[in-house]
């Protein structure tokens, strides 16, 4: 359980801090997961799924993208992987 726990806090927290892009990305996965698991489970057909996966999953992962980006240019000081010192 344990194990569990600091897999979720590296995957949401990022330089000690809790970060909302990574919260988003994290929560869009698990409900493109959990709906996908319970429509094959139950049987179900939905025609809008292909939508839904493309912002759900797709997103997630576009997510993290703009994530990476917004810390490599602003949260980091350049030609390194320290956190700027200042405004915080």
């Amino acid at each position: 359980m344990q194990t569990i726990f600091s897999l979720l806090k590296m995957a949401l927290y990022e330089n000690s801090e809790l970060s909302l892009t990574r919260l988003l990305s994290v929560t869009s996965w698990f409900l493109f997961a959990a709906v996908s698991v319970y429509m094959v489970a139950y049987g179900i057909t939905w025609n809008h799924y292909e939508t839904f996966a493309l912002l759900t999953g797709g997103g997630g992962a576009a997510t993290q993208v703009a994530n990476k980006f917004v810390n490599g240019k602003y949260n980091t000081a350049p030609g390194s992987y320290a956190q700027v010192k200042g405004e915080r």
